[in-house]
């Protein structure tokens, strides 16, 4: 087998010829003689030592292996062309890669419909996402590793980095429906809070390590992630907030209930979210159309189509 010469060209007459279902058919989508064609298609067979066609019928057939071959073929030839779409977007100033953090309380549902809408922008540019809390999301862009934060759990913004408002989380505290909290008619005492134990998210970060934000109890069990902290609320293992869009299922179907306390107002607690970036990076056209949909949206609601 010699593969030394093997061209691009070669690769994309062999699938029109397969995709066309003959040489003739092949050569007219291509704008080229048949005999060319036939030449390609001769030249691959010879250098990569196996019969891609069977030219014994009136058309020609692809072999066993040539029909493993053309899988190989059509996903090098995929590569190439997106290889040639990101640079020619590069050389025009788009970026390669969009890397976001995002707080654990943004609502799914938003993210979810605002990486769709960016993808169909910019079907070129691959994406980057963290989810964190607290500090660990402000530290991600302040040490360069993302281009923008949308911070939640952190009630302060450093002051080192620009920032653009966004539609408030609600949050409420909650409880199993077979947690002593739950028993309790009427708002929470302080008192009857402290005994209890608080299910707390913790912070991987440096930027706010060993600072506490909304606990109120003595006794804290600390987790990083989000979907471990619902499953033991639900598991009745103690008290926590939570963003309302996360547990409204949960308070619907009885699986957890709310609480009032003197931090916790019966209807829940609105909780600022703001987009954070540096103030010296230079954005690109993909990075700018994340900052300009982030300061248009009127909700965290995904958008209807």
């Amino acid at each position: 087998m010699n593969i030394e010469r093997l061209s691009l060209d070669q690769l994309r007459v062999f699938v029109q010829v397969a995709d066309n279902g003959s040489f003739l058919a092949a050569a007219r989508k291509l704008a080229r003689a048949q005999s060319a064609v036939s030449y390609a298609i001769a030249t691959l067979e010879e250098q990569l030592g196996v019969t891609l066609f069977d030219r014994s019928g009136y058309r020609p057939q692809l072999t066993a292996p040539g029909m493993a071959l053309l899988a190989d073929a059509r996903q090098v030839l995929d590569h190439v062309d997106s290889l040639q779409v990101r640079a020619s977007s590069y050389a025009k100033g788009q970026e390669l890669e969009v890397a976001l953090a995002v707080d654990v309380f943004f609502p799914t549902a938003c993210l979810v419909d605002l990486l769709r809408r960016f993808r169909d922008a910019f079907p070129a540019v691959t994406v980057r996402l963290d989810i964190e809390a607290l500090g660990a999301v402000a530290e991600r862009v302040l040490d360069g590793r993302a281009m923008l934060g949308i911070l939640g759990t952190l009630p302060t913004t450093p002051p080192n980095l620009l920032r653009i408002t966004l539609p408030s989380v609600k949050l409420v505290a909650v409880v199993a429906p077979h947690h002593p909290l739950a028993q309790v008619k009427g708002r929470v005492s302080e008192k009857l809070l402290l005994q209890q134990t608080q299910l707390v998210l913790s912070d991987r970060s440096e930027l706010t390590a060993r600072q506490d934000f909304s606990v109120h109890s003595r006794l804290t069990w600390r987790m990083s992630d989000l979907g471990t902290k619902h499953a033991l609320l639900r598991a009745g293992m103690g008290w926590g907030n939570m963003p309302l869009h996360v547990v409204q299922a949960d308070l619907a179907a009885g699986r957890l209930v709310s609480i009032a306390t003197i931090h916790h107002p019966p209807q829940g607690s609105e909780l600022p979210v703001q987009c954070v970036y540096k103030p010296d990076y230079r954005a690109g056209p993909a990075l700018s159309w994340w900052l300009d949909s982030l300061a248009e949206l009127r909700t965290l609601e995904p958008l209807k189509s």
